[in-house]
């Protein structure tokens, strides 16, 4: 079911390439094990915390509970638009849970094996599930699952940036990825960036996200709204 999910106006999310995805990077890093202890582009985090955190982010517990009927569905941006997320004890709550799932993570596998069979874990749980069914996510509301989806596809792709900046290599971000991500990033900034920026997908991914900085040029080619960046952290 999940490789024809639509979320919105977007093209089509094939969740079945994620196991393939995990084992490209597997293959990109060519790490030892002590390189997963090196500090990474989130501090204080480790490599291995960080990719604990990529896991984290995308594992399914417990099935959402269906929504209220007729309760209105928010869109995949008013994820990103909670004022707590803007918090430093929001942040350190982030910092401190990961840091505890770290630990219980490696007494029993690698951050690696951990994400690996958390996206098969996933895959599974989602494969069953109605795209169209409005749910209730925690501190959010009722959304879709399909848009609930669409906001694990910008953690996964944000930190994948995250990762490949730790190792100094070119980011690996799918075009499948980037179209289903943008239409959250324009929500997000409100409207399409200028087309004097000549932006790609991945440029605003990287900009929109805090991973890159603005330049001058660009914050010229923007003007007001480049203090609206970064969009989401």
């Amino acid at each position: 079911m999940l490789a024809g999910w639509e979320c919105g106006g977007c093209r089509v999310i094939r969740w079945r390439r994620w196991p393939r995805s995990a084992r490209r990077w597997r293959r990109l890093w060519g790490l030892e094990p002590e390189d997963f202890q090196r500090a990474t582009n989130c501090p204080p985090w480790t490599l291995q915390e960080l990719v604990v955190h990529i896991a984290s982010s995308i594992r399914v517990g417990q099935r959402p509970p269906t929504a209220p009927l007729g309760a209105a569905p928010r869109e995949a941006a008013d994820y990103y638009r909670r004022p707590e997320r803007d918090t430093a004890a929001y942040r350190q709550g982030n910092i401190d849970r990961t840091r505890e799932q770290t630990r219980a993570v490696l007494a029993q596998m690698t951050a690696a094996q951990w994400l690996e069979q958390t996206i098969r874990a996933t895959m599974a749980t989602l494969g069953v599930e109605d795209p169209d069914r409005v749910v209730v996510i925690d501190r959010v509301g009722p959304m879709r699952m399909a848009d609930w989806v669409v906001t694990r596809v910008v953690s996964v792709a944000a930190h994948g940036l995250d990762v490949a900046l730790t190792l100094s290599r070119p980011p690996w971000t799918t075009p499948a990825a980037l179209v289903v991500i943008e239409p959250v990033l324009v929500s997000l900034l409100r409207t399409r960036p200028p087309g004097q920026l000549g932006w790609d997908q991945l440029d605003l991914l990287q900009t929109g996200t805090g991973r890159r900085a603005l330049t001058s040029t660009e914050c010229q080619h923007l003007g007001s709204l480049a203090d609206r960046f970064p969009l989401l952290s």
